[in-house]
């Protein structure tokens, strides 16, 4: 098949393709290099987040859990901010004990309350924590929360 040929049926099948796409390009793009926390919500991103923009946005919280300082935005207040105020379920991406797997947690809003925090570590990223969770279930760098 001669080149001009080729390239106009590539060309073709780039265009098709991108004219079917749904358009939410948004919530495939990757986040800045300095986000360290996406929210989204029914497949839109709603919010990224860098610390410096959640600390000047979010009240930071000290808790206590476990005989554990924790610091950091609670939970709730960085949903609110994010443009979420009514939600039943959300998943919480990150990793697990050890860092060594990914992890999701299935959250429900009547389980969180103000005892929710996401701590802010020594390496800069976001822990989930409560006194309602087994402290294997917390889940470590925290980088995105999806709300279906």
């Amino acid at each position: 098949m001669p080149r001009p040929i080729l390239a106009f049926i590539v060309m073709s099948a780039v265009i098709v393709t991108a004219a079917c796409s749904d358009g939410d390009s948004a919530t495939t793009d990757p986040p800045a290099a300095d986000v360290v926390l996406r929210i989204t919500t029914n497949g839109e991103v709603a919010a990224d987040w860098t610390l410096a923009e959640l600390e000047a946005a979010v009240e930071y919280t000290d808790l206590t859990i476990d005989g554990n300082d924790q610091s950091g935005p609670l939970l709730l207040d960085v949903l609110e901010a994010s443009g979420i105020d009514q939600w039943q379920s959300a998943e919480i991406l990150g990793m697990g004990e050890g860092r060594v797997f990914e992890v999701t947690l299935e959250v429900n809003s009547a389980d969180v309350d103000g005892g929710w925090i996401l701590d802010v570590t020594k390496q800069g990223t976001l822990k989930l924590a409560s006194a309602e969770l087994p402290r294997e279930q917390w889940v470590r760098d925290v980088g995105e929360i999806r709300i279906p």
